[in-house]
């Protein structure tokens, strides 16, 4: 299985499907449909490597008019769709005249779209600003994005060509015509690609459209994996839990919205189940192997999303109820956050990144009613292990976001270094990131170290040991590329949790415990799982994660410490 954990996140990375989906479906009835509107049944991400950028399905030009606002002000397609009084808002987020250029990810009526935004001194009369945008769209069979981003560089320099003369459009003509000529293999590039592809022939492909080096191409929006990380810290464990989950994911923040856009694209892309386990999974469950990405949207996409119900909740569940397939998206429109039917967590990013240690802001993670969700002290550890990991990669790196060079990736490994040492690395995280530490924790934390004379908890010891060999040594397949050795790890972490559930699901099958009773799971279940026995999150994680995938009610009973015989619970 690490093998093919490996594997996989190549497979992804190249746009081959390798998802193969459980055949029958929970209590006879069929999953949902996913709307072809909001994203792809056929691959899983778009290709990194391939050098033929997809064939444009439209092209069109958005500009300001003083007087009517945003107005496409040229506009070509070759497919039915419409264009006109939707794509001016998804391709200019709220905001966006405040810097000076951006890239817009979105998706519309079943496609992939990506707009360039340049902004560029004009005179008084035009408010002493002239802002544009190019945007496509391309078939969302292409993966998440389409590949959309392999057009990044051209729409960019069209918008900034566009943003000093709005009326130099022979650019956008040269641009669609080269769309009606024939490919390289002497027709015209098609539109969808074929509807399936076997594993055996998507891994077979992978050594020829993956180069040896393993790097991805400029824009690649994988390339910002270490800046989600960076940025979210031991948050991204719980936010991966919010994923999998498929809750409706809104991350809010102000422009520039390219990074915000790349975050979705890698929060959706780790939270991917593994080919390798969705077999153990159970019937019905189809529709959750993968979380919808939305990307950017805003007020005019209100009715959308008041279209996808909310996520199943892990309470109270009716017999015949699936879980809803969720989604993830950005917006810089704060109004939507006032709006708390829409989503069931909401991001709110920090409006730098950049900033020295001191005066680091977290992005703020809480539910639609307002209740913060924090990392447990497990992922604090796990956080640690992981940084540690990345800082073999400080010399070789290299890689980068498309605006990011060497030195910056490099100052994101560096940064908080302090923060790595054995002793102080869980109190440099306060309570805004972190649970706090329960009293019947340190209690029992006491007594351990009073009963072993000064030594670490056997048990704390052989839970890190775990951790460790979970993650493995990421320089081991520094061949695989970095990106997707990380993106490897979150997901041999998924199937080590699925694995783990079903083992102990068969185990009380096979002691005849019946179908309606809960599944019981201890503090050293939760423990041999990967997760934290003493963090209410991750209980109650535990609990919905096995209704929504293997249709069990379960009782987790995490750590605590006994007085005189009574069981005394964590808080």
């Amino acid at each position: 299985m690490f093998a093919e954990s490996v594997t996989e996140p190549l497979a992804l990375l190249s746009g081959l499907s390798t998802t193969s989906s459980p055949t029958q479906q929970r209590n006879g009835r069929a999953p949902p449909a996913m709307p072809a509107s909001t994203d792809s049944s056929v691959t899983d991400v778009e290709s990194s490597h391939e050098s033929e950028a997809p064939q444009l399905s439209a092209l069109f030009l958005i500009k300001f008019d003083q007087k009517i606002g945003y107005t496409i002000a040229w506009k070509r397609a070759s497919v039915d769709v419409l264009l006109d009084g939707a794509v001016e808002y998804k391709s200019l987020p709220s905001g966006l005249h405040s810097v000076k250029s951006d890239l817009v990810y979105f998706v519309h009526e079943g496609y992939a779209g990506l707009s360039a935004f340049a902004n560029a001194p004009a005179s008084e009369a035009e408010r002493n600003a002239n802002f544009v945008a190019v945007g496509i769209l391309v078939p969302l069979s292409y993966g998440r994005l389409g590949r959309s981003w392999l057009h990044a560089p051209r729409l960019q320099k069209i918008a900034s060509t566009l943003a000093q003369d709005s009326n130099a459009t022979a650019v956008l003509e040269e641009f669609w015509d080269e769309q009606l000529q024939p490919g390289p293999s002497g027709s015209t590039p098609k539109l969808e690609p074929p509807k399936s592809h076997s594993r055996a022939r998507a891994l077979s492909m992978l050594t020829a459209v993956i180069p040896s080096e393993q790097s991805l191409p400029q824009y690649h929006p994988a390339l910002a994996i270490i800046q989600y990380i960076e940025v979210f810290g031991p948050l991204v464990f719980r936010l991966q839990q919010a994923a999998l989950l498929r809750k409706r994911i809104l991350f809010i923040g102000s422009p520039p919205v390219r990074s915000t856009c790349e975050f979705v694209f890698i929060l959706s892309l780790l939270a991917t189940i593994p080919n390798s386990v969705s077999e153990l999974l159970s019937p019905g469950t189809e529709s959750l192997l993968r979380l919808r990405t939305l990307f950017s949207v805003g007020i005019h996409d209100i009715p959308l999303l008041e279209n996808f119900r909310s996520s199943v909740t892990g309470s109270e569940p009716s017999e015949d109820e699936l879980p809803s397939q969720g989604w993830v998206a950005c917006t810089t429109d704060e109004i939507l956050a006032t709006k708390t039917q829409l989503y069931d967590i909401i991001v709110e990013m920090p409006h730098t990144y950049d900033a020295p240690p001191e005066e680091r802001q977290w992005p703020i993670i809480k539910t639609s009613d307002g209740m913060p969700l924090r990392a447990s002290q497990r992922d604090v550890w796990r956080y640690k292990l992981l940084q540690q990991e990345l800082r073999k990669y400080r010399s070789p790196l290299g890689e980068g976001n498309g605006d990011t060079d060497e030195n910056d990736q490099t100052a994101l490994l560096h940064s908080r270094e302090s923060d790595l040492d054995d002793d102080s690395f869980s109190e440099s995280y306060d309570d805004k990131v972190a649970e706090p530490l329960t009293w019947s924790r340190l209690a029992y934390m006491g007594f351990m170290w009073w009963a072993s004379a000064g030594e670490k908890d056997a048990y704390e010891k052989e839970e890190r040991e775990r951790d460790r060999e979970l993650l493995g040594d990421l320089s081991d397949f520094q061949s695989n590329g970095l990106h997707t050795s990380v993106i490897a790890y979150f997901h041999r972490s998924t199937a080590s949790l699925i694995t783990s559930l079903a083992g102990l699901i068969e185990a009380a099958d096979d002691e005849d415990v019946a179908e309606q009773d809960a599944l019981v799971l201890s503090k050293d279940d939760i423990s041999r799982i990967g997760l934290d026995g003493w963090s209410e999150g991750d209980k109650a994680f535990l609990q919905e994660f096995i209704w929504c995938y293997f249709g069990r009610r379960a009782e987790v009973h995490g750590a605590s410490v006994e007085c005189c015989g009574c069981r005394v619970p964590a808080f």
